[in-house]
């Protein structure tokens, strides 16, 4: 009678132990953060999180320690893998001198860092100030990390492992590790600055010495110009015609055959690109310094090359404007 009253209390201790509770959710408490989806970016900080693999029973792979840190806190997150929990997190961040051991082994239980999850949790993560940890004068520590995992398998315990993460051996005989982590300092790239301006081909007339505008720009003469290839500088925000003011932004090449003129303008400043372009071609001088009434005009999204085929007279005296709406990041 013994003997069967004892298998029931052994059957029903079997049972119980083989359920625990198991939960998905990170609990969090004051100090002790909820551990967000964690990016390449990383959830705390700028940085991408340095990732140490936790080994359950010393040869099993069954989750990672991410670690961040921002000016203020250092954040140490536990994740396991599939089919694997946490039941109890042990954490030990210092000076190696520091951390609790006996005769070369760690002493978990006497971490200053721990937590106990009931129902059992994957994922939780440890916000500790930066300025409670002794860093060396590289600010670099130390950092154990302990586990207690649980193997779950349709809802059942199938084994109970202790995890540790690390590339260094404790000097004692167990087989727990440890490893070294440096504060970081990773700060958001500035974003990209986009300046839009008008841009012209360079020529040997200004709009003033035209007197068709007191805004800056040029117009080319060409008096009895021969067949072939001309290329210009087209210049941005060369306020008074003064190109120390503004940039080199592209090129402009006027190709001279017969009473046919092929303009190609090219955007050769990194990150230049055209949102327009307008040509004035004519035998007779510029009236107008207004884009808009050259009477040649694209508009572009935001390319880098226009092409221009046009037609005059075919004598080699001609009045050309090349005029560019550029925009540039930088």
């Amino acid at each position: 009678m013994k003997k069967i009253i004892l298998m029931l209390v052994l059957a029903f201790v079997s049972v119980n132990c083989a359920n625990d509770p198991v939960s998905t959710d990170t609990p969090t408490e004051a100090k002790e953060s909820n551990s967000s989806s964690l990016t390449s970016k990383g959830t705390y900080s700028e940085c991408d999180p340095v990732s140490i693999d936790i080994m359950a029973g010393q040869f099993t792979n069954a989750g990672k320690i991410l670690i961040e840190n921002d000016a203020t806190n250092l954040y140490v997150t536990y994740t396991a893998l599939s089919n694997w929990y946490f039941s109890e997190l042990h954490l030990f961040v210092g000076p190696y001198a520091s951390i609790p051991t006996q005769n070369g082994n760690p002493v978990p239980g006497q971490f200053p860092y721990k937590k106990t999850f009931n129902p059992l949790v994957q994922s939780y993560t440890f916000t500790i100030p930066i300025s409670s940890i002794t860093l060396d004068a590289n600010k670099c520590f130390y950092i154990a990390a302990h586990s207690s995992m649980k193997n779950v398998i349709n809802g059942t315990i199938v084994k109970t492992e202790t995890g540790w993460a690390g590339d260094i051996k404790f000097p004692g005989k167990n087989w727990a590790t440890y490893f070294n982590y440096c504060l970081r300092t990773c700060t958001t790239p500035p974003p990209d600055v986009t300046t839009c301006d008008t841009a012209y081909m360079y020529g040997n007339y200004t709009f003033n010495a035209l007197q068709i505008s007191e805004k800056w720009g040029w117009a080319n003469y060409y008096d009895n110009t021969q067949n072939g290839i001309y290329t210009y500088n087209l210049y941005a925000g060369a306020g008074q015609n003064d190109i120390t003011k503004g940039y080199l932004a592209g090129t402009v090449t006027v190709t001279i055959q017969g009473a046919n003129i092929g303009i190609e303008i090219n955007a050769t400043n990194p990150g230049t690109v055209f949102t327009e372009t307008h040509v004035y071609l004519s035998d007779s001088p510029p009236t107008t310094a207004a884009p808009g009434q050259f009477g040649n005009q694209h508009t572009l999204n935001n390319t880098m090359l226009d092409n221009y085929n046009l037609t005059y007279s075919g004598d080699g005296t001609f009045w050309l404007i090349v005029h560019a709406g550029v925009c540039t990041t930088e």
